[in-house]
């Protein structure tokens, strides 16, 4: 190997692998640096301007709302959680990386398997010490919260998935076998969302492997119904997944009211008054770091009993984010940052490919119920995504032809 080679290799794949594993003593921004750095090590410059103001507005819009932001300490903690997303879309829109696209696809399933590694180690720690155990309590070591363990399995699973069509009988059943295991931990985890976007994402995909390989449209349509009747049968019987659909259906029902006497709903009233802070300042934000402080006044003239266990408590009693991407950032950033964040999305969208495009749909329709610019898992996750997009613009091997199909 070149020495410049050895440097991509090894600080790409600390990237990769760091993200899912989220050590508490060895985070994985550490890697996220090293992948700028073996990237910038290169020095071959590539400056893409339009690339390059995307991610200055951001991060100039970022540091402004912190300025008339009434709680200014906690608006330049909000900037530095997102500081890497600005900081590696301006870098990489700076350098490229001669084979970016090999690099993308190598790191990428680095990123897969190390999340498959971690998930399985997870659960398999899981069960040992707690039995079968539903979304409620199921411990995840301390590295990612449930939302978060499970984008990163959906991301996996897309990742993965791509292979599974090369002509290699023995391997592909067994990336078959993992991304099925993987989406088997999405159901385990059950966030609701997730829930509800995985047959959706499997549906497109399988409806653009169908439209591509006409003559094998029979078969695909097959495989199709055959997984989805398994994950299918995973939800109704399994009582931790079945038990989110049931509390769906209850929040549904208690937007207006209750179910049994109880509120279930708190995204609702998160949302409900949430829009009351983005309405006090439409245009440009309360501020970074102000947002959940006003959302948390306007939560104590709700009187919503939510309860836990047979324990009542009122949403003042915690401190909430909006869980809404777009109301966190349109309530601290206002319709601009807004306007900032959906540019960075639809970059996101225009110049990824295959599965690192349905990872950017994920991350789309995963934000509408979770903040995830207000967590580093979020944040992290975004940021190797903006990487990957951005050393894989005319990749084939994770956007191209499926192989063997």
């Amino acid at each position: 190997m070149q020495r410049n080679t050895i440097i991509l290799h090894y600080t790409g794949a600390a990237a990769a692998v760091l993200l899912p594993f989220a050590f508490e003593w060895l985070s994985p921004v550490y890697g996220l640096i090293l992948l700028a750095i073996g990237v910038v090590y290169t020095r071959q410059w590539s400056i893409r301007l339009v690339h390059v103001l995307v991610f200055m507005a951001f991060l100039a819009w970022q540091i402004l709302s912190v300025f008339w932001s009434d709680y200014r300490s906690a608006g330049w903690a909000d900037v530095v959680m997102v500081l890497p997303i600005g900081l590696m879309g301006v870098l990489l829109s700076l350098f490229h990386t001669k084979n970016g696209a090999t690099w993308m696809t190598r790191w990428a399933e680095t990123f897969a398997w190390a999340t498959l590694v971690a998930w399985t180690f997870i659960f398999v720690d899981s069960v040992v010490s707690y039995g079968w155990v539903n979304y409620k309590s199921f411990d995840l070591g301390g590295r990612l919260g449930l939302h978060f363990q499970s984008l990163y399995l959906i991301v996996s699973a897309l990742i993965l998935e791509r292979k599974i069509w090369r002509k290699t009988h023995k391997l592909s059943v067994l990336r078959a076998v993992t991304v099925l295991w993987l989406l088997f931990g999405v159901i385990v985890l059950s966030a609701r969302i997730h829930l509800i976007l995985v047959p959706v994402l499997m549906l497109l995909r399988f409806a653009e492997l169908a439209w591509r390989h006409k003559e094998h449209r029979r078969f695909l349509i097959q495989t199709a119904a055959a997984v989805v009747l398994i994950l299918g049968s995973c939800v109704a019987v399994l009582p931790g997944p079945s038990g989110r659909l049931t509390d769906l259906r209850n929040e549904l029902s208690s937007i207006d009211g209750k179910v049994n006497g109880k509120q279930t709903n708190h995204r609702v009233f998160l949302w409900k008054y949430g829009l009351q802070v983005v309405q006090s300042s439409p245009w440009i934000g309360v501020g970074n770091g102000a947002g959940e402080e006003y959302l948390h006044e306007k939560l104590k003239t709700c009187k919503a009993t939510f309860y836990r266990g047979k324990q009542t408590y009122f949403l003042h009693e915690f401190k909430y984010d909006f869980h809404n991407i777009y109301l966190q950032s349109c309530a601290e950033g206002g319709l601009i940052a807004v306007l900032i964040l959906i540019l960075i999305l639809g970059w996101g969208l225009w110049f990824s490919h295959g599965a690192i495009r349905y990872a950017w749909i994920t991350i789309v329709f995963s934000g509408m119920t979770e903040s995830l610019l207000d967590k580093q898992a979020g944040v992290l996750l975004i940021t190797f995504l903006v990487a990957l997009t951005a050393l894989g613009s005319g990749a084939t091997n994770l956007s191209g032809t499926d192989e063997g199909l």
